[in-house]
């Protein structure tokens, strides 16, 4: 038997594994003891099958978020300054209102996409500016304030 057949061919089949099973696999890929990381553990087999290595940088994060998964999910979504998608940002300009949306990959400015607030000011200015310092919603350090 090869070693390749011994592998679980799906998500599935490798939840009916038993634990001691699943800890045995996931000896052959980490030094660190098992704790029902099943969906990291398929992600292991699947580049094991497919002959990839992991890149260091990425196993940190693996034992990052292994305990809590969706907390990889919300710092995904978090945005720097904590501006929720659907939010309007508004700014008077020489006289002219301009309001900026804030969506799931960036802004919306007049019917345009941006993926960085900078780009937005820029657009409006005409010149290289800070996005958040244009718009007001730098965040300020301790020291700024003393």
């Amino acid at each position: 038997m090869s070693y390749e057949t011994d592998l679980p061919q799906s998500l599935a089949e490798l939840k009916r594994l038993s634990f001691a099973e699943r800890g045995r696999l996931w000896a052959k890929y980490s030094q660190y003891p098992f704790k029902r990381q099943n969906f990291a553990l398929w992600y292991y087999i699947q580049c094991d099958r497919l002959k990839l290595r992991i890149e260091p940088k990425y196993m940190v994060k693996i034992r990052k978020y292994k305990d809590n998964p969706n907390a990889c999910l919300d710092k995904v979504h978090k945005n720097k300054y904590n501006l929720t998608i659907g939010s309007t940002i508004t700014k008077t300009f020489r006289g002219i209102k301009h309001n900026v949306v804030v969506t799931d990959d960036g802004f919306a400015y007049n019917d345009k996409r941006y993926r960085t607030l900078s780009a937005v000011a820029m657009d409006i200015t005409g010149i290289k500016i800070s996005g958040p310092d244009f718009f007001g919603i730098a965040k300020r350090t301790k020291n700024a304030d003393k």
